[in-house]
């Protein structure tokens, strides 16, 4: 028996089998078996696969995710934590087993959409929320005197910074969703500064 703890290994296990199976085919039986767990732990763990599902996301993002939000009262500590966390974004985005993960959930969600629900707001939309409290904060501070709702600052950021890359890796056209990606970052962050008023 593994000394790992149940929770986290139903949350590796899963995992592994939404990989292999994909999200519908992995049912309880199968996950409580192959994380050598009872049901009943699962229950006292999760409430349902859904739950799992969002918590394996989660624990994905973590990967990148700051634990304490950076200080962005100034126009400086802003750009310097955007380029960071954008940075750390784009790095994350060209690892192998998340740019599979995402295109296990994107074929998943087309027939079940509640999973591309959870999937959205436990990767794209919690990151969106880190960005935006960032913005908002400096907008506090009067670092930023653009009154923009700060989620849609967050939301013109993630594209500016994505761009097209994702998209060209899931229909086959290149390998690698970013490169340099350090100027990509500096570049989007640049552009939506300058897109949103700075106080001077």
């Amino acid at each position: 028996m593994s000394k790992q703890p149940a929770r986290d290994r139903i949350i590796h296990t899963a995992r592994r089998l939404f990989f292999e199976h994909g999200f519908e085919k992995v049912s309880t039986d199968l996950l409580a078996r192959e994380a050598a767990v009872s049901k009943a732990s699962i229950y006292r763990h999760f409430e349902n696969m859904a739950d799992i599902l969002r918590c394996v996301t989660e624990a994905e993002a973590v990967k990148f995710r700051e634990v304490t939000p950076p200080k962005t009262e100034t126009i400086s500590e802003l750009r310097e934590a955007l380029v960071q966390y954008g940075t750390k974004l784009l790095t994350f985005l060209n690892a192998a087993d998340t740019m599979e993960f995402a295109r296990v959930m994107h074929e998943e969600a087309r027939d079940n959409p509640h999973i591309g629900q959870t999937f959205f707001d436990a990767a794209y939309g919690q990151t969106q929320r880190d960005f935006a409290l960032m913005f908002q904060s400096a907008q506090t501070q009067g670092a930023l005197s653009d009154a923009t709702d700060p989620m849609d600052i967050a939301e013109d950021l993630i594209g500016l910074l994505e761009g097209l890359g994702m998209v060209r890796v899931q229909l086959g056209v290149i390998k690698v969703p970013y490169t340099n990606i350090e100027k990509r970052t500096t570049r989007a962050v640049a552009t939506i500064l300058r897109m949103h008023e700075v106080a001077p």
